[in-house]
């Protein structure tokens, strides 16, 4: 009789243990998610601060090409091209950051995020294919007008020529720059959802 109350005794301090050891378990498992729902929060803080920045420099871009080609009197439908071409990167860099702002890092359902997030990152990794082909079509056009309106043998058609190209350089390595640090910090996002959902 005793020893059956010794074996029950030590089943219950085992269920006690186990029960405790769960409780601890789950404590823990809400601790992580919190510290990497936390960390996904700050990596999306970084994406919208520099999809704003590209907003800011894009509306810059918009106002400031679109007067000073039309004020050295470039033709209206390069002047008009221009326009458009900027307007229309602008729209879908919005278009991005409005998506970006309805992702919900603390308590949202991760499954959807990922979703969007994943269409965000793809739209930055194919970008290039289109930007590459469009710029080197615009800065050709450029230069033709500019030599065009100033003439082949002009030292300033010469020296806005160079500048324009030395400037398509940096600005093409800053934009390849930008959408690499983009698609990194949404990379390390989806693998830290994939880890949440595998846990």
């Amino acid at each position: 009789m005793e020893n059956n109350t010794f074996i029950s005794n030590e089943l219950e301090e085992m269920r006690s243990q186990i029960s405790a050891l769960k409780e601890k378990l789950d404590k823990q498992t809400i601790v992580n998610e919190e510290h990497i729902r936390r960390s996904m929060k700050s990596k999306m803080s970084d994406i919208n601060k520099t999809v704003t920045a590209t907003i800011v420099l894009g509306i810059i871009a918009l106002v400031y090409c679109t007067w000073f080609f039309y004020s050295q009197g470039c033709s209206l439908a390069f002047v008009g091209a221009t326009a458009v071409m900027l307007a229309v990167c602008l729209g879908l860099t919005i278009g991005q950051k409005v998506s970006l702002g309805r992702m919900d890092f603390s308590k949202g359902n991760l499954i959807e995020t990922a979703e969007g997030l994943s269409k965000i990152k793809t739209h930055y990794q194919n970008w290039h294919k289109i930007a590459i082909p469009t710029i080197i079509v615009w800065v050709a056009w450029m230069l033709y007008e500019m030599i065009t309106l100033l003439g082949l043998d002009s030292p300033m058609a010469i020296g806005f020529c160079c500048g324009a190209l030395v400037g398509c350089i940096f600005g093409g390595i800053a934009g390849h720059r930008i959408n690499r640090k983009i698609v990194r910090k949404a990379t390390e996002i989806l693998d830290q959802i994939e880890e949440l959902q595998r846990g």
